[in-house]
């Protein structure tokens, strides 16, 4: 054979290809075609169509406590008593998804509940507050300094965690004497029966907690709301993750449920013997 013609058959060969080969040189064309349909000329994105290979399904369905903080309605600036009563409802509503219009209706909180505190011009900062209660609190310093009974309250502040009880505490602290405690109540870092102890041997004026403690203690007729006078929601506070009393759903159903207590909402508004909520 000739030079020449060996050439040619080799060349020939070269351009030839194995079948499994030819597959994968197309398969590669073809998905090069859809990620540049699926991108465009100018690789900018758009909806995936029927030629993406994607499942267009969830997959899985997200829950209240899986919203971010931000999903959910925040208390940015002092508020007066009927923009309270909305932002509750607001809320309710997030955390509250499967009840009826009449099971949310029960929870909603009356705008006779809030006082106005929206003259209060200094900020909102845990070294503030007892200022604030000063300003609000019928009596002054004096009359957050005493308490009357045992295991009776005339203040009760709710807040989000542990943490943050330790430092509203170191603020309260100005108003201890010796008839009247300041006291702390919470669930992952305290025993119940020892929170139940402290509030039987001793004339607790101020009872910092968690809702949910704060709660139990009432239901277990630990805690007396008779002498109660106000609720302080602390909830201008947001923690290291941004969260505040109002995005936290563990945190905001129990609140919920203390205010909505026979013995305590029958009193809002009243001329008598009124409990009031504060937000802080």
């Amino acid at each position: 054979m000739s030079r020449t013609k060996k050439k040619a058959r080799r060349g020939a060969a070269k351009n030839l290809l194995a079948p499994k080969e030819r597959g994968k040189n197309e398969m590669t064309s073809i998905q090069l075609e859809k990620k540049q349909v699926a991108t465009g000329d100018r690789g900018k994105k758009r909806k995936l169509n029927e030629f993406d290979d994607v499942d267009p399904r969830p997959s899985s369905k997200r829950t209240a406590f899986d919203m971010k903080p931000e999903q959910t309605p925040t208390l940015d600036d002092a508020l007066d008593p009927a923009l309270l009563a909305d932002h509750f409802a607001k809320c309710i509503q997030k955390w509250f998804p499967t009840s009826s219009p009449i099971e949310l209706e029960d929870r909603y909180l009356p705008t006779k509940a809030f006082v106005d505190t929206t003259s209060y011009g200094r900020d909102r900062v845990v070294a503030n507050l007892p200022d604030f209660l000063e300003r609000f609190a019928t009596g002054g310093k004096e009359g957050l300094s005493t308490c009357n009974e045992v295991a009776t309250p005339h203040t009760l502040v709710l807040a989000i965690s542990g943490m943050r009880i330790a430092d509203l505490i170191r603020q309260l602290r100005v108003f201890k004497t010796r008839d009247s405690k300041v006291g702390k109540f919470m669930p992952k870092h305290m025993k119940f029966e020892m929170n139940a102890q402290f509030l039987r041997s001793n004339k607790v004026g101020i009872a910092v907690g968690t809702p949910e403690r704060l709660n139990q203690l009432m239901e277990a007729g630990e805690l007396k709301t008779e002498g109660l006078q106000r609720i302080v929601v602390d909830g201008s506070y947001q923690d290291e993750k941004k969260s505040t009393i109002f995005t936290n759903g563990q945190i905001f159903q129990p609140m919920v449920a203390l205010l909505n207590l026979d013995s305590i909402r029958q009193r809002y508004g009243a001329e008598q013997n009124k409990i009031d909520i504060l937000v802080f």
